[in-house]
């Protein structure tokens, strides 16, 4: 059985997300601005519109996100490191404001597909040399993928609440979230994500300590209003989710790139979330196994970007201006 991190007064909702509850959870957290203070532009990868966030010059500096958030969740962050580099916010193909791949369907947005339009963008961009990625949820593996691809090109890569393992079975993960992957990798995803938009309204609200605003919400859901395909994106990423060895080729990958990330004297940040949602001892196991790395401890759930913005920024910075 995989071990976990003790959870404070953890219970699963209705919904079959695991929640935390917490005394006077907003008493100690700084201000967090709903606003995107980085206008987007965008470039054409393989036919299709990919838009990103960018400002400064220097070094490039990439931030990438998972699931089911876009560049926007790095707008708290993103400022703390102004004047360190060439900062550039992607968002995923079929997130945020990128465009939505034509004739979707299932077996579209893997893994691999998204790969082919991270590498275009920072291709079309001209992301070549120094590059420090700062990774969340999938954009782990993406950002990760491209740097085993190129290291020689890296500087620096900080990572959290990231894909870091292959779990035997749905029996690994805690309470009821073994049951919530089953129901959304079998045909009830369709009616939870593409009618319900389940990812947005319940999935990333569980992953949030504090009460998120409605600016802030308002913006988290703009981008998959539409009923139907237009939020496929957000179904195909939990079917990715190596269990049993399926889907073979992330299994196969994961495994690759831990290896990888064991060997390599990259310095690597590793921004550890207390509690999490995600990370369960043994993948700080395998976290903790990687080389040259420094750890940090932030507060919050699988979103600690909603939660604790300014500490991430503060250990970027303190971590960056070291390398």
């Amino acid at each position: 059985p995989r071990k976990f991190r003790p959870a404070r007064s953890a219970w699963v909702s209705p919904n079959g997300i695991l929640e935390f509850d917490y005394a006077n959870k907003d008493a100690e957290m700084n201000e967090i601005s709903p606003r995107m203070p980085y206008e987007k532009s965008s470039v054409e990868v393989n036919g299709q519109a990919m838009a990103y966030a960018e400002h400064g010059a220097g070094d490039p500096i990439v931030f990438l996100h998972g699931n089911a958030t876009s560049s926007y969740m790095w707008r708290n962050i993103m400022p703390h490191m102004q004047g360190k580099g060439r900062m550039i916010a992607i968002d995923n193909i079929g997130q945020g404001d990128s465009a939505r791949l034509p004739n979707s369907g299932p077996g579209t947005y893997t893994l691999a597909e998204h790969q082919t339009y991270i590498d275009g963008t920072l291709a079309a961009l001209g992301v070549t040399d120094n590059v420090t990625f700062v990774m969340h949820d999938w954009g782990g593996p993406l950002g990760i993928t491209w740097a085993m691809r190129h290291a020689a090109a890296i500087k620096g890569l900080a990572y959290c609440e990231t894909l870091v393992s292959v779990h035997d079975s749905y029996d690994d993960y805690p309470n009821a979230v073994g049951d919530m992957l089953r129901r959304l990798r079998s045909p009830e995803g369709e009616q939870l994500v593409l009618e319900e938009n389940f990812f947005v309204e319940k999935v990333f609200t569980a992953g949030v300590i504090r009460d998120v605003d409605e600016e802030t919400m308002t913006e988290i859901r703009r981008p998959y209003k539409e009923v139907g395909e237009n939020r496929r994106a957000t179904l195909t990423w939990p079917r990715q989710i190596p269990i049993a060895g399926e889907p073979a080729d992330v299994a196969r990958l994961t495994g690759e790139l831990s290896t990888w990330m064991q060997t390599n004297g990259i310095p690597k940040l590793f921004i550890n979330v207390e509690p999490g949602q995600i990370v369960f001892e043994d993948d700080l196991e395998i976290l903790r196994s990687w080389t040259n790395h420094t750890e940090v401890v932030v507060r919050g759930l699988h979103h600690p970007q909603e939660d604790s913005p300014h500490d991430i920024g503060k250990a970027l910075v303190d971590w960056y201006d070291a390398l």
